[in-house]
């Protein structure tokens, strides 16, 4: 009887475990929680952080998805991981720095100095050659992409892609530099930035294309553009020197958040919303603002922190702070905080705000909030 009323209790507990997980699960905690609660039970339980180890720290480059799940390019080629970091697929495409671009579940990969790119929407993976080496590129949600090479007798070129990498646009640059470039979630415009030496005077300016119109509308910017990208069919953000922005599509400026007399040295343009940090200088001793405005030009978070700054991310309303030790999410106080025992190459959301997809070194972890 003794023993048959073990076996009552530890197949009870075992229920409670089962249960607890799948409450937590739904509740939205991390493993964090879920090793605390089975530790009544087992002392020696320890959790195992999801990690993927690296064969070097040069030529990596890591990005998560909206699905949590995640891509990790390196110079032999690119792999997808799960929301656990367990692989799920990969492509050989070498190369010394691999840059990729990410939207929703499609996501391109080209490495600097090089004409080839691979464009990999879903089970699809395909190859683009482009005439010029590409210098940058741009994803929509749709699958439709765009990039920005380099072309003998011009400053530059832009090439658009439908979703099967049949190409439908080029344009080519005869008197400005183009820097940045984004395409539109309605497949049918992009937009870039530029700088014009032509008349003697350095002029920052944005390009809004039409694939139906040979050429772009120009507006003039106030100060040198850092990065652009559409936060919906008819509006373009746009992150300068020392201000953030709204363009519309007729490239009126809706608003404009000038950050006086400080600089911008971090920013996140993402699910309609714009997330920027800006002080007079990125020290641990000094306090910058961190602000996140929505496309009307509403400041939803407004938050001062100290301490350096070398990457942000959004979800939703929360912002993660990146620092080079350190990470901290907030909306318009603190909710969370980090720290990190080696330097942080990069820090990203994935898939909720209490977990981090964290790269240090040589290794791509999983990071919990508590």
């Amino acid at each position: 009887m003794k023993e048959n009323g073990k076996k009552g209790i530890k197949i009870l507990i075992a229920v409670l475990i089962v249960i607890l997980a799948s409450v937590l699960v739904y509740l939205n905690q991390t493993p964090l929680f879920l090793e605390k609660t089975v530790r009544l039970f087992n002392k020696n339980y320890e959790y195992k952080t999801p990690t993927v180890e690296l064969d070097s720290t040069e030529g990596v480059f890591v990005s998560s998805m909206d699905d949590a799940r995640c891509v990790i390019a390196t110079k032999e080629g690119i792999k997808t991981y799960s929301h656990m970091l367990k692989e799920e697929s990969n492509a050989a495409f070498s190369g010394e720095n691999p840059i990729v671009t990410v939207k929703k579940d499609k996501y391109l990969i080209f490495h600097k100095g090089s004409n080839k790119a691979l464009f990999v929407n879903g089970k699809k993976n395909i190859p683009i050659t482009a005439s010029g080496n590409i210098l940058t590129a741009s994803v929509n949600e749709n699958g439709c992409f765009a990039l920005l090479t380099e072309e003998k007798g011009f400053k530059a070129q832009i090439i658009v892609y439908d979703k099967n990498g049949v190409e439908f646009y080029k344009w080519h640059s005869a008197d400005s530099f183009v820097n940045d470039i984004a395409i539109s979630p309605s497949n049918t415009a992009f937009a870039a930035s530029a700088l014009d030496y032509s008349d003697g005077v350095l002029k920052s300016k944005l390009l809004i294309f039409d694939t139906l119109s040979e050429e772009p509308k120009e507006t003039a910017a106030d100060e040198s553009i850092t990065a652009i990208e559409y936060i919906s069919k008819s509006k373009i953000a746009v992150v300068c020197s020392s201000s953030a922005a709204v363009y519309s599509s007729n490239g009126e400026r809706e608003w404009n958040h000038p950050f006086a007399g400080k600089s911008i040295f971090a920013y996140k343009i993402k699910d309609g919303k714009i997330a920027a940090a800006a002080g007079e200088s990125n020290l641990t001793t000094e306090t910058a603002d961190v602000i996140m405005f929505n496309e009307n030009g509403k400041a939803i978070v407004n938050y001062k922190n100290k301490g350096d700054i070398y990457g942000l991310d959004i979800l939703s309303n929360d912002i993660l702070i990146v620092g080079k030790r350190y990470m901290r999410v907030v909306s318009n106080k603190e909710k969370s905080y980090l720290k990190s025992g080696k330097d942080i190459t990069t820090a990203q959301f994935s898939g909720n705000s209490k977990t981090v997809l964290l790269h240090t070194g040589m290794l791509v972890q999983l990071q919990y909030f508590e």
